[in-house]
């Protein structure tokens, strides 16, 4: 089940680059949670897909040019799934060019994304599923 965990999850990262929000919707439980890094001002847990995606959408509305891409990709167990996820982007208003990059702990329920957590680096991340860098 990982690895089609693993093809679901570049999938959802397919649909957002690209806008397609029936897509990426169909990839996420109806209840899929999303938890931003905790240092951001919008840190609350977002819940629902409609939601989640509307979150994406609106914290990368102030940039011009927004692409995400997985750099580094673990299987954790059948259900989960550690991966940097880098995105660079340009500021609408500046043009400045910006690259960042956080870790998500995604988990999967019934081969849908279900629970997404953002950490600001690789050591954080691992040790929220019992793993140490």
């Amino acid at each position: 089940m990982s690895r089609q965990n693993v093809e679901r999850l570049r999938q959802a990262a397919e649909a957002f680059n690209g806008g397609d929000r029936t897509a990426f919707l169909a990839l996420c439980d109806p209840e899929v949670e999303n938890i931003p890094p905790r240092d951001w001002p919008e840190s609350e847990p977002i819940r629902g897909r409609e939601a989640v995606w509307d979150f994406y959408i609106e914290t990368t509305s102030l940039w011009d040019k927004r692409s995400v891409e997985y750099a580094e990709i673990m299987e954790v167990g059948d259900d989960k799934i550690v991966a940097e996820l880098r995105q660079d982007v340009r500021g609408k208003a500046s043009g400045v060019p910006v690259e960042w990059a956080f870790w998500q702990v995604v988990t999967f329920r019934e081969g849908k994304l279900a629970h997404a957590e953002f950490y600001i680096d690789r050591t954080e991340a691992l040790k929220a599923v019992g793993l140490e860098d």
